[in-house]
């Protein structure tokens, strides 16, 4: 008799109340103008156009950004409580994906030339910080 074990990641819910309510007007108030200030620094947009079309704050349990094939970015409101560099690695991440939708080489290439080489590093951070 062969038994097979199914392991599934219990969800966690969904926090609510006041301290996800600030971070939600901290992060409405910080993060586009963080996305655009970068934007403009690093080649993504001019005083007149934006490779991007609109940004959301969500409150997501699994990750802290993408991107969508409209162009439209999101971001995690819980990016308010990393340290600004790996806010900032997380918003040239999904900026590189306006230009590449994928992971591949081009992906990386573009993402750790905007990292100044630190794009390894910057990524094993993160993965100490969950959402």
């Amino acid at each position: 008799m062969i038994f097979k074990f199914i392991y599934r990641r219990r969800r966690r819910p969904k926090p609510s109340g006041p301290e996800i309510e600030r971070l939600r007007a901290e992060a409405k108030a910080f993060l586009p103008d963080r996305l655009r200030e970068l934007a403009v620094q690093k080649g993504f947009a001019d005083g007149s156009h934006c490779e991007y079309r609109r940004i959301f704050i969500k409150n997501n349990l699994t990750n802290w950004g993408s991107c969508s094939s409209k162009g439209n970015i999101n971001l995690n409101l819980r990016l308010m409580l990393l340290p600004e560099h790996l806010r900032d690695y997380v918003i040239l991440h999904e900026l590189c994906h306006l230009r590449y939708p994928n992971h591949g080489k081009e992906f990386h290439s573009l993402l750790n030339s905007l990292c100044n080489g630190q794009e390894k590093q910057l990524r094993e951070e993160l993965r100490g910080y969950h959402t």
